[in-house]
């Protein structure tokens, strides 16, 4: 009976190692390698995936309406009327939708962005508009800016309505 039980212990224990190999064996040929932390190639924006651009991006102020006309793209935000709106709060929600739309799209070359007050299509007052054309190198991630506003003012293209530093502007 131990005899037998050693035996039985012996075979699992060599069974347990071969199998163990066998895994390893099969990834050392090279054939099944996937890359897994490879670079992605930009999407080509159109209507049917525009929803997947914006899905996790993260802004302060809502997003109210975006607008696709190959090769623009609109973006509105909007804050609650008597609301106050920060200017760098607006300015880095833009540079955050600016830099995802230039690094994952292959055929976004411009961005307009525009802060509105007020839900009511007829009745919003524009307070910041922004125009972002793609840029010929990579922009710079930003949480990697300092200074966002300064940054954004002496980069792109910045409307700010004197409504906005006279009424909803802290």
């Amino acid at each position: 009976m131990p005899r037998s039980l050693l035996a039985a212990i012996a075979c699992s224990a060599l069974l347990a190692l071969l199998l163990s190999l066998v895994p390893t064996v099969g990834l050392q040929t090279g054939g099944e390698h996937i890359p897994v932390f490879q670079a992605t190639k930009p999407v080509v924006l159109g209507e049917h995936n525009l929803v997947d651009l914006f899905t996790f991006a993260q802004t302060h102020y809502n997003i109210k309406r975006v607008k696709w006309e190959s090769p623009s793209l609109y973006v509105d935000l909007v804050v609650d009327q008597g609301q106050s709106a920060d200017l760098s709060g607006i300015y880095r929600d833009f540079y955050t939708l600016a830099y995802d739309a230039f690094l994952y799209t292959a055929n976004v070359d411009r961005l307009y962005f525009r802060m509105l007050e007020g839900k009511d299509e007829r009745s919003a007052r524009l307070l910041v508009s922004i125009r972002a054309d793609r840029p010929r190198s990579e922009l710079t991630p930003p949480d990697s800016v300092s200074d966002i506003a300064s940054f954004v003012e002496h980069t792109f293209s910045v409307r700010i309505e004197p409504y906005f530093r006279k009424s909803v502007s802290p």
